[in-house]
């Protein structure tokens, strides 16, 4: 076996966002002697291999190269499973499960990244204070030098959450200084054209991000903190549901696809709202159609990955196969957790309803 421990440390040093001065100070060399390691001239003595591993929290082992396949296969699994459990395990289940593989994994940002967002949902769901304070000081440590897009994204965002709880919109605002605005976006340069005889797919791929964050946001006014959530903004709240509903189908015309989903938690938003205005034939009316939708949802997800919409602002796109970049919920599928916001006991008044049990029924036999 070729043992490489310059370029290891490197890589490790690099990973955990150390300076070649940082870790000559920490173990008692001079950075000439990092620089010399990790360009492969030079060697670290032996006396100097514990102190190195303790800093970088791995083993010997491990330092000099042994045994990394196995390092990152577990290091893969971990960040599997903990997609598993975003999706599936409760905010504790989370938070354990993201604390324990950092032991293992120091200076791995994504770990850190996921164990601010569950520390943030905690707080989100418990108030304690202590979550917040850790999610922010982790939510930093993934920001400092990081060159991850989404990381960042995703770190910035969650502070933002952090500072509007906290009661800082100054700080938040800060923030959002570092996010890039949106007419500077990928997509907006693309649909210029680039030269490639591709402007056209650019374009109805920006069409799609465009229409997805405008439905969303229509949504997100719908139910912003601002907007009293009681009996005098419901109808109000309605009709913003309705509109985003409307959108979606001029885009994407019948053949929802993907989109089936977005109508089906917008219907079943305007059955909480129905429901408690007491209109029974509204509510099952919107019930109807969140399980028409959920269950088509569902149906696409098995079958149309690779598909191409048929609407002519959309016709060059595909579905897409899952992915890194794209996935949905796997572990469930929409029809299983519609069922289970069903048992809520808002919807009481019509459970007896006939109407209502189809609606139950239907569900129960598409959810897995």
């Amino acid at each position: 076996m070729t043992i490489k421990i310059g370029s290891r440390i490197k890589e490790l040093r690099r990973e955990q966002n150390v300076t070649q001065d940082g870790l000559a100070e920490a173990i008692g060399v001079t950075p000439q002697a990092i620089s010399r390691w990790e360009s492969e001239t030079g060697y670290p003595d032996i006396e100097f291999l514990p102190a190195i591993a303790d800093f970088f929290a791995v083993s010997i082992d491990e330092l000099i190269g042994y045994r990394m396949s196995e390092r990152e296969a577990e290091l893969s699994r971990i960040k599997e499973e903990m997609k598993r459990l975003s999706e599936v395990g409760t905010i504790d289940e989370r938070i354990n499960f993201s604390r324990n593989a950092l032991i293992r994994f120091p200076g791995d940002r994504e770990i850190k990244n996921q164990l601010a967002v569950s520390l943030y949902f905690r707080y989100q769901e418990q108030k304690d204070e202590s979550s917040l304070e850790e999610a922010k000081t982790l939510s930093n440590s993934v920001l400092e030098n990081c060159t991850d897009l989404y990381l960042r994204s995703s770190a910035i965002n969650t502070l933002i959450g952090i500072f509007k709880e906290t009661g800082e919109p100054e700080e938040a605002l800060k923030l959002t200084e570092m996010l890039v605005p949106m007419k500077f976006c990928r997509e907006f340069a693309l649909s210029g054209g680039v030269g490639d005889g591709k402007t056209e797919w650019y374009i109805q791929d920006e069409i799609d991000k465009l229409t997805d964050c405008l439905g969303t946001a229509i949504e997100n006014l719908a139910l912003n903190d601002d907007l009293p959530n009681d009996e005098s903004t419901w109808n109000k709240k309605i009709e913003m549901l309705e509109i985003s509903n409307k959108l979606y189908r001029l885009i994407y015309g019948d053949d929802l696809m993907f989109y089936h989903v977005r109508l089906a938690m917008n219907y079943w938003l305007i059955s909480t709202y129905t429901a408690g205005l007491g209109q029974v034939d509204d509510t099952l009316d919107a019930l109807g159609k969140m399980c028409e939708h959920t269950v088509s949802y569902d149906r696409s997800y098995e079958e149309d990955h690779g598909r191409s919409y048929t609407s002519i602002f959309t016709d060059k796109l595909v579905y897409p196969e899952p992915s890194e970049d794209f996935h949905e919920l796997t572990e469930h599928n929409q029809s299983y957790y519609q069922l289970d916001r069903l048992k809520n006991k808002r919807y009481d008044f019509i459970r007896n309803n006939d109407r209502f049990t189809s609606v139950m029924k239907k569900l129960e036999e598409n959810a897995r």
